[in-house]
C-alpha cells in the first residue's frame, strides 16, 4: 500500500486526526512495561507503527518515558504525548515495521479468541 493510500485509510474518521500510520485495535491486550525499577502493565486500546494508546493504573505526565515489552525480542522506549485520566498516548522512539505490527495484532487476536473460548467453557460448566 502506498503512503498516499495508507494516509487516506487513517483519515477516514476525525478530520483533525493526522496520524502517519494505520492503528490496529488491541481491545485491552496487556503488555509489560517498566520505568526505572518500577514495573507495570499497559492495556492497549490500539497500536500503530509509531505509537500506542492504552490504559495504565497510575497517572503519567506528558513527557514521561518508559519501556514497553511487545514480545520476547522487542522492547521499545515510549514517550507519553497525551494523558486523559488513566488513558495515555505514547510515541515510540523508533518506527516499528508493518510486518511486526501485523504479526503482533494477529497474535493478540488469537490470544483474545482463546480467552473467550475458555471463558465460555467455564461458564457452560457452571450452568451444568
Amino acid at each position: 500500500m502506498s503512503a498516499k493510500s495508507s494516509s487516506s485509510v487513517v483519515q477516514t474518521g476525525d478530520p483533525a486526526d493526522n496520524r502517519a500510520y494505520f492503528r490496529w485495535e488491541f481491545k485491552g491486550t496487556s503488555f509489560p512495561c517498566r520505568m526505572g525499577k518500577k514495573e507495570f502493565e499497559i492495556r492497549l486500546k490500539d497500536l500503530s507503527r509509531g505509537g500506542a494508546c492504552g490504559m495504565v493504573d497510575e497517572p503519567f505526565a506528558v513527557g514521561d518515558y518508559f519501556f514497553i515489552e511487545l514480545d520476547a525480542h522487542t522492547t521499545v522506549e515510549a514517550q507519553v504525548i497525551w494523558t486523559r485520566r488513566v488513558m495515555i498516548g505514547v510515541k515510540f522512539n523508533r518506527i516499528l515495521t508493518a510486518r511486526f505490527v501485523t504479526r503482533l495484532h494477529e497474535k493478540a487476536a488469537e490470544e483474545a479468541a482463546q480467552r473467550g473460548q475458555e471463558e465460555t467453557i467455564a461458564l457452560l460448566r457452571k450452568l451444568r
